[in-house]
């Protein structure tokens, strides 16, 4: 036994490494400091004492370097982040004690009935808030531990940062309320792998690692990860998450799945309407978050555990698959197989396109359609246009051009007059909008179906670019990629009411957006026909209390969407304290 404890202190990358004398001392004192049951300490106190050393004593460039080294051979927790540098737990076991306070099995909850009642309600929701996590710590066993409330305040900021406590996305509170997943019990649905039978609106994900199983607490760190950076679906008044599993709403129309299997992160991405409603953007942004949050996820973990790895070298512990739904199973291929290939034969022998497998993939960053797009193929112009492409597409063609576009979609000018009359105070973005959709319902009224080969053929009529038919389905990246924290709380009914004096004119498009019906906007319409405030203000209340995602980044992304005003407003909002915020 003692050989192999030998020849595994030798495999470590800090074995034979030399060390400073100067450290000799400072590193006694925190033993002596052990001794004396000291845990946690805050880094001016070690200031303090490394100055007691005189002529040893460690300037402050050493001193973090002293206390990072140290942190790497598990002698002590030190991380040099805003928010964690400025306490030590100079005894990493307090940490595993601490944890026991929440992260215990049933047998183990405490005899006192409020106690053991916070505990048990954790285990059935996953959440637990924080005056019954600091009722917990009152305990004279976690008191212990720590003294003070600001070591408690940095205890949970580092459970945060480990991803053991979540602060939930589209949170009506900032830091209030956590999710801790390393407690679900639950298990995933049985129906949790595909929504509602809807595998043909589904593009997949399979991360596979280079290990036989995923260790648990990496695949907490994994799930934590996910949650932190996308809002839980909530079902019956309870957020979708599961053992090792979660479901979200990544968007209005576009659920999540991800769950972990063996050694594999397997991840659904489904549109509720189809593929082709699924934005590229969209998808593209989920699968690089993934992806960093996997990387990020295996290098803390094996960084943990001794084994030091550069960020250059995570890829080789993982490799990335795409997949479709094929009869009652996935397949899966290479990534590489689906950018160089219009289409492959799976295992089963089935053909799958790779049109929309190519999403994940997707290069954002080009903001028209390169060449080698083809555009919409025949069954996808069969397709009917939602209220959301009409707007989108109106904004593309511009005033001057719409006329001739408008009667080349089977219209007269008489009924352009009408809208221009009847909302002659709107701007003419909402006028173009309710123009097409005024297209749209009049087919429908005359029992054809409109689609969008109707206006690719009016395009091409009026000389301008089919391509803008592409574009309705994207989204703007660089507002997808600042999704943090922040941004991922709901606005309070105040601040939609300020928000609503700096929108300016575009309450129309702007609802649509939204996701609101035809039906609810015009309402709002002619309830405000001379106060666009209140005419702003009503379409945002009713996209508050009726939409799934009403967090400030999906007002963000729906602002930028119709060039309207208010970044600015919603920004600060963002970074507003809890009592501006939803209650």
């Amino acid at each position: 036994m003692t050989d192999q404890v030998v020849l595994f202190a030798m495999k470590q990358n800090s074995w034979g490494q030399r060390r400073p004398m100067q450290w000799v001392p400072l590193e006694l004192q925190i033993s002596k400091m052990r001794m004396k049951n000291v845990n946690i300490i805050s880094k001016e106190d070690l200031l303090h004492v490394n100055m007691l050393n005189r002529d040893l004593a460690l300037d402050e460039h050493q001193l973090n370097a002293f206390l990072l080294v140290q942190h790497s051979l598990g002698k002590l927790m030190y991380y040099d982040l805003d928010g964690l540098n400025q306490f030590i737990i100079i005894h990493p076991p307090a940490l595993v004690n601490i944890l026991r306070s929440f992260v215990t099995d049933e047998k183990f909850f405490p005899a006192n009935p409020s106690l053991k009642a916070i505990l048990q309600n954790m285990t059935d929701t996953g959440k637990i808030y924080k005056q019954d996590l600091l009722q917990l710590w009152q305990q004279d066993h976690f008191h212990q531990y720590m003294q003070d409330d600001s070591i408690k305040d940095f205890v949970i900021q580092l459970l945060i940062y480990l991803d053991i406590l979540i602060i939930p996305k589209a949170s009506k509170q900032i830091s209030h309320v956590y999710l801790v997943p390393c407690m679900i019990k639950a298990p995933r649905p049985s129906s949790f792998n595909v929504a509602d039978n809807q595998g043909v609106n589904t593009i997949c994900l399979r991360y596979t690692l280079a290990r036989s199983s995923i260790p648990t607490s990496l695949a907490y760190k994994i799930i934590g990860a996910s949650i932190s950076a996308w809002p839980l679906k909530v079902e019956d008044n309870k957020p979708c998450l599961y053992h090792k599993a979660a479901l979200f709403n990544v968007s209005e129309d576009n659920e999540l799945r991800i769950w972990l299997k063996d050694n594999r992160v397997l991840v659904n991405l489904t549109n509720s309407d189809s593929l082709l409603s699924l934005s590229p953007d969209i998808a593209a942004s989920v699968q690089e978050c993934l992806t960093n949050n996997i990387e990020s996820c295996l290098l803390f973990h094996y960084n943990s555990f001794g084994r030091k790895l550069k960020r250059t070298q995570i890829s080789d512990l993982y490799t990335m698959e795409i997949g479709t739904s094929c009869e009652n199973s996935v397949c899966f291929t290479a990534p590489e197989h689906v950018m160089m290939n219009e289409r492959w034969t799976c295992g089963n022998g089935k053909v799958h396109d790779t049109r929309y497998l190519r999403f994940w993939l997707f290069n954002k960053s080009q903001q028209k359609c390169g060449p080698e797009c083809k555009g919409l193929n025949d069954n996808e112009l069969k397709t009917a246009p939602s209220d959301k492409h009409l707007v989108r597409l109106g904004c593309q063609i511009g005033i001057r051009a719409f006329d001739n576009f408008f009667i080349q979609l089977g219209m007269d000018r008489k009924a352009l007059d009408t809208i221009e009359y009847t909302y002659a105070s709107h701007s003419p973005g909402d006028i173009m909008s309710m123009a097409l959709i005024q297209w749209k319902n009049s087919k429908i009224i005359e029992l054809e179906d409109p689609t969008l080969k109707e206006l690719a053929d009016a395009l091409h009529a009026t000389e301008m670019d089919s391509h803008l038919i592409c574009q309705v389905f994207r989204e703007k990246a660089k507002l997808l990629e600042i999704a943090d924290l922040n941004l991922q709380v709901i606005p309070s009914d105040q601040h939609l009411k300020i928000l609503s004096n700096h929108i300016g004119n575009c309450p129309f498009q702007l609802g649509i957006e939204l996701g609101l019906s035809y039906k609810d906007v015009k309402q709002s319409l002619f309830s405000f026909p001379r106060n666009l405030p209140g005419l702003v203000e009503s379409i945002l209340a009713k996209w508050k209390k009726n939409l799934k995602v009403t967090t400030i980044h999906s007002l963000i992304m729906a602002l930028g969407r119709v060039d309207a005003g208010g970044f600015k407003c919603l920004l600060e909002t963002s970074k507003c304290p809890c009592s501006y915020l939803q209650k």
